[in-house]
């Protein structure tokens, strides 16, 4: 069996053949957080009667999963996230235990998980925030990997941005400039012909965008005590919903929402401008034009191109750019590329075994 498991700030994204119809994709996407609520006997009774599932902890009932917006209605306190910043948390151990559950809930079930014949049994996956080769970079990555590998599978991490390659880039042999912009990273690749030349994280992507306007326009819920919580979920809403225009903006939002993304691009640039001047850059690809392709919940709205492509002007790059292009379901091309890493790998494993 070969998967792959994306596991973001939002959301958690998996994906699998189906073992009946092979040529066909299974796929789940759930909610990385989860909803406190208060442990009365009328939330029991209406999380019961809506068929909501939820656990007891801590004198609290907890909702988690896709299930946390059907009961957000019930609590005056924002859904909490279950990868805060893009990490594990250390210090909450629900949180911790709800990560364990989905990934189960999410990954195909292995029958012979421990039988030590799982030689094929691949998950390639991507984990979240920055991996900078620090103590808490090294904690996530372990703790997700073992998720995993309790599931009887041989976890692969993958770079989401690598992942999106082979997902969107066939018809420019797979060479090219790759950004995805995740909830709390932005990751950028170049390659040729399939094989990674340079690749480069930033510590920047969506969630700050949203923070920085709920934080400016004080979108916010209170909650029985009147104490403010910052209501990014509006914030997001209002994004997907509003038909806001990065370059034909209205109104104060729309305009603080430009600058915010200016702010994100400009970062983008100067790292891909460092990229491309790179001695490894250089001279695997000289000075061929590149196609770039976007991925990530972070460049659906509308302008990004048009506004990117500005950011690229500014820094004298465009001339090394042939064109800039959103992906096909921008959302889950990481996911996708994932499974295809994941299939490519087992037939080296195969041929390999074969030898």
């Amino acid at each position: 069996m070969i998967c792959a498991i994306d596991f973001g700030s939002c959301r958690i994204r998996s994906v699998f053949r189906n073992p009946q119809t092979p040529e066909r994709l299974k796929m789940f996407s759930v909610r990385s957080d989860y909803t406190l609520l208060s442990s009365t006997e009328q939330n029991r009774m209406t999380l019961e009667a809506l068929a909501v599932p939820y656990a007891e902890c801590d004198q609290a009932l907890v909702v988690f999963g896709n299930q946390a917006t059907s009961a957000q209605w019930l609590s005056r306190v924002p859904p909490t996230a279950l990868l805060v910043g893009g990490n594990v948390p250390s210090d909450d151990a629900p949180a911790r235990q709800m990560l364990s559950l989905l990934t189960e809930s999410m990954l195909p079930i292995i029958h012979d998980a421990h039988s030590g014949s799982g030689a094929q049994n691949l998950c390639v996956m991507t984990v979240p925030g920055l991996r900078d080769g620090s103590d808490q970079a090294r904690k996530n990555e372990a703790f997700l990997y073992r998720l995993v590998q309790m599931q009887g599978y041989q976890p692969l991490v993958v770079n989401s941005a690598e992942a999106t390659l082979l997902a969107t880039c066939s018809d420019a042999l797979f060479t090219g400039v790759n950004l995805v912009m995740g909830a709390e990273t932005t990751t950028i690749c170049i390659a040729r012909l399939g094989m990674l030349i340079a690749s480069e994280t930033i510590g920047i992507g969506g969630n700050w965008i949203d923070t920085e306007l709920a934080k400016h326009f004080r979108v916010q819920i209170f909650d029985e005590a009147g104490t403010a919580y910052l209501n990014i979920e509006s914030i997001r809403h209002w994004k997907t919903e509003s038909g806001a225009n990065l370059i034909n903006s209205l109104g104060d939002r729309e305009r603080m929402l430009m600058r915010l993304y200016t702010a994100v691009l400009d970062r983008v640039s100067r790292t891909l401008t460092q990229m491309l001047d790179s001695t490894q850059v250089r001279l695997a690809l000289n000075t061929q034009r590149l196609s770039v392709m976007l991925a990530g919940g972070g460049v659906m709205v509308d302008g990004f191109v048009n506004l990117l492509t500005e950011q690229f002007i500014q820094h004298g790059i465009a001339d090394r750019i042939l064109s800039v292009r959103i992906a096909p379901d921008p959302e889950t091309a990481v996911v996708r590329g994932a499974l295809i890493f994941g299939e490519l790998e087992s037939r080296v494993l195969k041929s390999e075994a074969a030898a």
